[in-house]
């Protein structure tokens, strides 16, 4: 006895639609029509009907052998093949992953202008320093610095200001978007070398790139009103043209595009083009292998304004808010005047040496740049040794970190922008040399 063969029935997925797949014999026998039937009938002779019953019989033997004849057919023939394929659906476009952030407390003080002073000091440092209103708290402004993706970059930066004099900072998390975005999987961005992040901060919010190791060059530029530009080389390995949404809730960025470009001399970059607002303010940092784009709101003055300070009480470094703030020692008027003499032929030396910087910075003439460094060699060295009263401390410090920054503009072996990294250290060196505010005096209105 012959037994069909068992075929198993295949499974069909509900987001998958089915073909079936037939030959020509099995098509035409689904597509046969049925046969016309006689709509008029006719008296007929008796021999008619001998006739008809004729007909059926052979018509019968033959519907016999036929269906015999295709029954073992159809049990050796192929069945008909059964395949899916997925229905077509346009692609979600991914969001970018959300995290916290880490930033650093350095200053709590009752004025906005007290607090932004601080900042501007702090910036002029090579920290990201900013300023916001402390919340719960009435007329109590803070200067921070941040955000950072990682504790380890908090950490550092801690430790450098501790070296400048602000002991008192504390590390604050802020975890606004980790917790109010709802954002479970990273996602892939094509290459495995590199990330993208938002974090958040206060009145503020960070998108960062993570790359493999730092990268040489970093520019960035605003090309219309509601877009921005970061160029980042070399690029690490190809990069697909790709786009990203961000999450709900995150108002100061629309949309990111990735893509790798070619510069003339045939070497790859990475462009990421962020959809911003257009009062929407953006920053670009370079944190080692990290690159931040900070982005904040317009700066709006305060309806109401605390008394101010003297710039000696609000240059000084401060803990959090809820430490006590120790009080600045005061320096004797001798030991200012004679701080002011020496300082006169060092602020000479300083504006004599200006122009040999720009035209180094755009030259690169390695014998030039030698002989500068030698220059400021003998300047940090006279600055380092020096006896500073307290009053003039601040000034004093950035000036020795705008030496050390012309140095490292000046070296050889920089690759970076070697004109702009020069006119960050003359911009620290203006700070540095413009003339203090005069102090309050007690009892004196």
């Amino acid at each position: 006895m012959l037994t069909r063969p068992r075929v198993e029935k295949p499974v069909l997925d509900p987001q998958r639609y089915p073909v079936v797949l037939v030959t020509e014999e099995q098509l035409a026998e689904l597509m046969r029509r049925p046969s016309m039937r006689q709509v008029n009938r006719h008296p007929r002779a008796p021999y008619t009907y001998v006739r008809r019953w004729t007909r059926w019989a052979a018509a019968a033997i033959v519907f016999a052998m036929v269906a015999a004849v295709g029954g073992l057919t159809w049990f050796f023939a192929p069945q008909p093949a059964m395949a899916s394929f997925p229905w077509a659906a346009t692609p979600r476009m991914p969001t970018i992953t959300t995290g916290a952030s880490f930033s650093i407390t350095i200053a709590s003080l009752e004025s906005g202008d007290e607090a932004g002073a601080t900042a501007t000091r702090v910036r002029a440092f090579g920290l990201p320093a900013f300023t916001r209103r402390s919340p719960g708290r009435e007329q109590m402004y803070q200067a921070m610095v941040g955000p950072y993706v990682s504790l380890d970059e908090a950490e550092r930066a801690q430790r450098r200001l501790s070296g400048l004099g602000y002991r008192g900072g504390r590390i604050f998390v802020d975890e606004s978007l980790r917790t109010g975005v709802h954002e479970q999987e990273p996602v892939s961005l094509g290459n495995k070398d590199i990330a993208a992040l938002i974090v958040g901060a206060p009145e503020r919010l960070s998108f960062v790139l993570e790359l493999p190791e730092e990268p040489s060059q970093v520019t960035s530029r605003r090309t219309t009103e509601t877009a921005f530009d970061v160029d980042v080389s070399p690029l690490p390995g190809p990069m697909p043209a790709q786009q990203w949404r961000v999450p709900e809730g995150v108002h100061l960025l629309q949309a990111v595009t990735m893509e790798e470009l070619s510069a003339p001399g045939g070497s790859k970059y990475l462009r990421a083009r962020l959809a911003l607002p257009e009062f929407a303010k953006a920053n670009v940092r370079n944190e080692g292998r990290r690159v931040y784009v900070d982005l904040t709101w317009p700066v709006a003055e305060d309806d109401v304004r605390a008394p101010r300070r003297t710039v000696e009480e609000a240059a000084e470094p401060a803990a959090a808010f809820d430490s006590p703030r120790p009080k600045a020692p005061v320096s004797s008027p001798r030991q200012d005047d004679q701080y002011r003499e020496a300082m006169i032929p060092v602020h000479r030396r300083i504006a004599e040496m200006r122009p040999f910087l720009q035209s180094a910075a755009k030259s690169g003439s390695v014998e030039v740049l030698g002989a500068l460094d030698q220059t400021l060699a003998a300047l940090e060295s006279s600055l380092t040794s020096m006896s500073v009263p307290a009053s003039a401390a601040p000034q004093h410090q950035l000036l020795v970190a705008a030496t050390r920054s012309a140095r490292a503009g000046v070296d050889p072996a920089f690759t970076g922008d070697r004109q702009a990294h020069l006119q960050k250290a003359f911009d620290m060196f203006d700070g540095a040399t413009a003339p203090a505010a005069p102090t309050a005096t007690p009892g004196l209105q």
